[in-house]
């Protein structure tokens, strides 16, 4: 049966997932890590999209972005597979796919379900029992969106910038949503809309901290 086409819109936030073939390792190790990066930097550029949050796990990895242009976003996955996938298979002489034959990806809608995505990504380090917090993790964008380090790829989202009218209370408020753990409703709505390749419209009561003013 011939796959579904699936229409990206331009300016949405797009939750992305691409699992290494049969959930083998697709990062041997942290020069995997850091020459996909590398790659991802350049192609989001070239493709005009915003990376708000990431993580990269072994067998896959997790995208919170915005395309510019919707048209472009297969593009962009397309290319970014494709030459990472030139890399690894040069690095370790072999042949083949390195890829499952298709990447999952979620539009979001409401501003709840954006920021549990956030938070779902940046917290999958702690699920998989590689860190107990996610500032433990390196490969992770929690480290800006949390701590305020300095990134050149990572572009907040709107959203994320209501948490607080200035810099500290915006990291104080986000790091304070990770205080609590992901209800197992949270993390079903996210699998299931993220493997039907669903628009997820969630919106799940949530109580957002007070953001504090600087000084």
């Amino acid at each position: 049966m011939a796959r579904k086409p699936r229409f990206f819109v331009s300016g949405m936030p797009y939750h992305l997932v691409n699992r290494g073939h049969n959930r083998m390792p697709c990062f041997g190790g942290e020069a995997d890590k850091g020459t996909f990066f590398s790659m991802l930097c350049d192609k989001l550029e070239a493709f005009s999209i915003k990376l708000h949050a990431f993580v990269l796990m072994s067998n896959h990895y997790h995208l919170l972005v915005t395309p510019d242009d919707g048209a472009e976003l297969p593009h962009f996955m397309q290319c970014l597979g494709r030459k990472y996938a030139g890399y690894f298979n040069t690095n370790r002489q072999r042949t083949g796919t390195v890829w499952d034959s298709k990447y999952f990806a979620s539009s979001i809608e409401s501003d709840y379900y954006l920021l549990a995505c956030y938070r779902y990504i940046e917290l999958n380090p702690v699920r998989a029992g590689l860190s107990a917090t996610p500032a433990g993790y390196h490969w992770s964008s929690f480290h800006t969106n949390a701590c305020g380090m300095k990134s050149a790829i990572i572009q907040p989202h709107k959203t994320y910038l209501a948490l607080g009218d200035c810099q500290f209370s915006r990291l104080k408020a986000y790091r304070e949503l990770f205080n609590t753990e992901m209800s197992a409703e949270e993390l079903k709505q996210i699998r299931l809309a993220l493997t039907k390749n669903w628009v997820n419209r969630q919106q799940l009561e949530v109580v957002r901290p007070v953001p504090e003013c600087c000084g």
